[in-house]
């Protein structure tokens, strides 16, 4: 705690558009949990690494955790990132800091309302450290120019500008010092600043983007990605082709995501059984045949980079889009399903509002790799039915793309869902009508 005199004076209203800069490729997203409400700041990883790789360094170590919001200055900035608060009845303390960062600022990356910005030492344009600040208003014509300019490394999301705008509006207090501008929460007692009475930040941290969805190379149709992401890790399930032309289905179980990166071992599974028989693992042949690396250059286009059974490419992806809408699900399905007792198959559903396109990889009746489609899969109550395709006759990944791959419907499937995470998968194919019992894939 310490004693201050209290600056009765509530901050101008600000101006209610907002003057945003456009989003960054490759964007990781931190979440600042704060007592008036969740601050999400999109990076611009890639227009400024070095500031970004500064700032994460700090989230991810914890050091913004009980850090709060020391400094509030009228119609201009709210500052933050130097002062923890970790003892409720002990006094402020300040963040340990690593070694200054270089300056990164261009003027493409403006000091407009909403943004965040490095704050450094008066006179020394390379001194940032932990501190930062957001832009309440337009601050370009003062911040821009001044110290080798503010280095901005990001956004405030629009949905979290409510937030910031209620910090800014909060009366401020004179506790002496770096403690001249401070925002005040509630009221004080006998004039002290208490630990309840600071905007605190109990939480910082990094959310990764969702690259979830299927991913293709528009030109070489045919082929695809199906990504699913839990957190951090994806699981991203390749439906392609053999040197013959056969069905060929990899799977990338574990891919952990690294601001805009993932990479991870390629696994061939082969020795099902097919859907028209009862499931029977026992000659399934799980087999490593080399590693990928995915990068988004955003969250909806990049490169696949690969080596299969020692041959390398790179594919250029991009998500396809294959239905829009306004109104978002009430359960969104996309996700990796399977049945938990029958390790070795499963389905990849990919929902984009009204529509699921499925993607189901299996095995024939020689227990080889298989993979069939349900492209146009119209969702109705708690189900979707579409027409079932099997396809032929593409390129292996290494080889130079061929494109005479037939599509052959082959049956029909329907989900019928019990529950946001379990369901019924049931199908006619080739005439054989059966089903499986399938659930969401914990990973």
């Amino acid at each position: 705690m310490f004693s201050i005199h209290l600056v009765r004076r509530l901050l101008v209203a600000l101006a209610a558009v907002a003057m945003l800069i456009p989003i960054a490729a490759g964007a990781t997203t931190v979440r600042l949990q704060t007592n008036l409400g969740a601050i999400d700041i999109t990076l611009f990883d890639n227009a400024a690494p070095r500031t970004v790789a500064n700032f994460l360094a700090y989230v991810n170590s914890g050091a913004y955790s009980n850090s709060f919001f020391h400094r509030s200055v009228d119609n201009f900035i709210i500052q933050g990132g130097g002062f923890v608060w970790n003892d409720p009845a002990g006094a402020p303390a300040a963040i340990a800091t690593n070694a200054p960062i270089v300056n990164e600022f261009s003027a493409t990356r403006s000091n407009k309302r909403g943004t965040i910005a490095m704050a450094k030492i008066g006179g020394d344009p390379n001194s940032a450290t932990s501190q930062w600040f957001i832009n309440l208003t337009d601050n370009a014509a003062s911040l821009d120019g001044q110290n080798g300019g503010f280095t901005v490394f990001g956004e405030v999301t629009a949905g979290s500008m409510a937030v910031v705008d209620a910090i800014g509006r909060l009366p401020r207090a004179n506790a002496g010092g770096v403690f001249g501008e401070l925002p005040i929460v509630g009221t004080l007692a006998n004039n002290t600043v208490q630990k309840t009475n600071v905007v605190l930040v109990s939480a910082a941290i990094a959310v990764p983007n969702s690259y979830q969805g299927l991913w293709w190379n528009a030109s070489q149709s045919g082929w695809g990605i199906s990504i699913t992401q839990h957190g951090n890790i994806i699981f991203a399930a390749l439906y392609t082709y053999d040197a013959a032309g056969a069905p060929a289905w990899f799977a990338i179980p574990n891919c952990p995501v690294v601001i805009n990166t993932c990479t991870g071992d390629i696994y061939r599974v082969t020795g099902g059984t097919s859907p028209a028989v009862a499931w029977n693992g026992a000659a399934k042949d799980v087999v490593k045949v080399g590693a990928g690396t995915l990068n988004f250059a955003n969250t909806s286009t990049g490169t696949f980079n690969f080596s299969i059974n020692g041959v390398g490419a790179a594919k250029a992806i991009t998500l396809q889009s294959f239905s829009t809408g306004t109104t978002p699900p009430p359960i969104d399905y996309t996700d990796l399903w399977w049945n938990e007792s029958e390790s070795g198959w499963g389905v990849s559903l990919t929902q984009q509002f009204g529509i699921v396109f499925a993607a189901w990889y299996a095995y024939d009746s020689t227990g080889r790799p298989v993979w069939y489609v349900v492209p146009n899969c119209p969702v109705i109550g708690a189900g979707c039915r579409g027409d079932l395709y099997q396809v032929t006759g593409g390129a292996a990944l290494t080889a130079t793309w061929n494109g005479t791959n037939p599509a052959v419907k082959v049956g029909d499937v329907s989900f019928a869902f019990t529950s946001a995470t379990s369901g019924t998968m049931i199908y006619t194919l080739n005439n054989l009508t059966s089903s499986r019992v399938i659930a969401r894939q914990a990973y």
